[in-house]
C-alpha cells in the first residue's frame, strides 16, 4: 500500500506517540491480569472518596481473570462467571455476569456486599494496577479494590496478530475473535515489542496485539470495522496452533 500524502504519516506518528504514553502509566502491561486471581479488599465511594473495608466476618470474594474473557467468581451465592474484554487506555468493560439466581443466602451482611459488588462490577470502565493491588474503577455508585492472590497457567505460549494496514483516509479497527469469543480491538495505536514476538510482514512500526494462552489449536475470526471499503479484504478466519514458550503469528495482510 502506498500512502497518498505526508499527511496520514504524521497522523498515524501521532496516534502512536499518544497510545504509547498512555500505556506507560500502568505498572503492567495490559494482559497481565489474564490468568490470576483477585480478592476484593475495599470499596471507594465515588461522591465522596470514602473508603470502606471489605469485612472480616465473611468469606472473601474472589475474581479469576481467565483466557478468552472468562471471569470466575469463586465463593459467592448467586453468581459464579463472567465476561470481560480489555482494551486500549487500560480500559475494562464486564458482561454477562450470571448465573444470577435470587437465592436468599446468609448471613445477610454477605449478601448485602455481594449485591454491590455485583451492581458495581457490571459497570467497570477502567482499570489500574499499583504493585499488588488493582482498582477497578466503575460508573456506579463504588470502585472496587483488589489484593493480588496468585497467578496460574504455566502451560502459556503467545499469540500475535499484527497487519500491514495504517491510515490511508481513516483509521482502521480490527475486531479480533478467538473460539468465537470478542477478544480485543486492534487499532493504530495497538503497539507490541518485539522482544516478545517479531512480525516479519507488519508495517515497521509494530501494530499488533500478543495474548498469553494456553497451548492448543484455536480458531480465529477477524474483521475489519473501519475503512473496509477500500479494501479487497476485510476479514479473516482460520486455525492457529500455540506452543508453550513460543509465540505464533497470524498475519492480517490488507489487500488495496
Amino acid at each position: 500500500m502506498i500512502l497518498k500524502s505526508s499527511i496520514p504519516i504524521l497522523i498515524f506518528l501521532s496516534l502512536v506517540l499518544f497510545y504509547s504514553c498512555e500505556k506507560i502509566e500502568n505498572d503492567c502491561p495490559i494482559q497481565s491480569i489474564i490468568n490470576t486471581k483477585w480478592s476484593l479488599s475495599k470499596i471507594i465511594d465515588n461522591e465522596t472518596n470514602e473508603i470502606t473495608e471489605f469485612p472480616g466476618e465473611i468469606e472473601n470474594f474472589e475474581i479469576l481473570f481467565k483466557q478468552l474473557g472468562i471471569i470466575e467468581l469463586p465463593g459467592l451465592c448467586n453468581y459464579s462467571f463472567g465476561t470481560f474484554t480489555l482494551n486500549d487506555k487500560d480500559s475494562m468493560n464486564i458482561f454477562d455476569v450470571g448465573p444470577g439466581t435470587e437465592k436468599y443466602c446468609l448471613p445477610q451482611l454477605s449478601m448485602d456486599w455481594e449485591n454491590l459488588f455485583i451492581i458495581n462490577l457490571r459497570e467497570s470502565s477502567s482499570y489500574l494496577i499499583d504493585q499488588n493491588q488493582m482498582t477497578i474503577t466503575c460508573d456506579g455508585a463504588y470502585n472496587l479494590v483488589f489484593d493480588f492472590v496468585e497467578s496460574f497457567g504455566n502451560d502459556l505460549g503467545k499469540l500475535l496478530f499484527c497487519t500491514n494496514s495504517y491510515l490511508i483516509n481513516c483509521p482502521f479497527e480490527i475486531e479480533i475473535s478467538i473460539d468465537n469469543v470478542k477478544i480485543d480491538t486492534l487499532t493504530a495505536g495497538s503497539i507490541y515489542s518485539e522482544e516478545i514476538c517479531h512480525c516479519i510482514d507488519s508495517f515497521s512500526l509494530h501494530i499488533g496485539i500478543i495474548l498469553d494462552i494456553s497451548e492448543g489449536t484455536y480458531n480465529y475470526y477477524a474483521r475489519e470495522l473501519k475503512c473496509s471499503a477500500i479494501n479487497k479484504v476485510n476479514s479473516w478466519t482460520g486455525d492457529i496452533y500455540v506452543k508453550k514458550d513460543e509465540c505464533a503469528t497470524v498475519f492480517l495482510d490488507i489487500i488495496q
